[in-house]
């Protein structure tokens, strides 16, 4: 290591960091295949989960990552028995399963029901694609015009 130049590179996440990963995972029980089951059709559900458990338990997982870092930017506690949370984590789960199979369009108006409940119970969402908020702006000298000499 002392080769490589990288010996003060910690090895372990600092405090804060792990105060950090604390507050994310979720409290509650966890959104299930089943529970997500019942919202579908029987052969939509069959779809989109592949006849696979996993399948949904990848959708979940990255519905849960999603969501999760929407509720911190918002500072919103991260909990699954709250019946918002868990609706936001339901609708975000099944969007994830649309565009697993590439259906992005079928699975956008999941995502925008999320969107809606986020917004209508906290006032927000933080949207990626949106400018951060502008700083000062720097003044541009503008030289003057020249005139013809004539």
């Amino acid at each position: 290591m002392e080769e490589l130049g990288i010996d003060d590179i910690p090895s372990e996440p600092p405090a804060e960091l792990e105060a950090v990963l604390a507050t994310f995972n979720p409290l509650g029980d966890p959104v299930t295949p089943e529970e997500v089951a019942e919202r579908l059709s029987k052969n939509l559900y069959t779809q989109l989960s592949d006849g696979s458990d996993d399948a949904v338990w990848g959708a979940i997982s990255r519905a849960v990552i999603y969501i999760g870092a929407v509720l911190r930017r918002l500072n919103v506690p991260y909990d699954f028995d709250d019946k918002i949370v868990r609706e936001i984590v339901l609708m975000h789960t099944i969007y994830e399963l649309h565009i697993a199979l590439g259906h992005e369009e079928a699975g956008k108006e999941y995502r925008i029901k999320a969107r809606d409940i986020i917004r209508a119970a906290w006032g927000d969402f933080p949207e990626a694609n949106t400018p951060p908020e502008k700083g000062t702006a720097a003044a541009v000298a503008v030289p003057p015009k020249r005139t013809k000499p004539w």
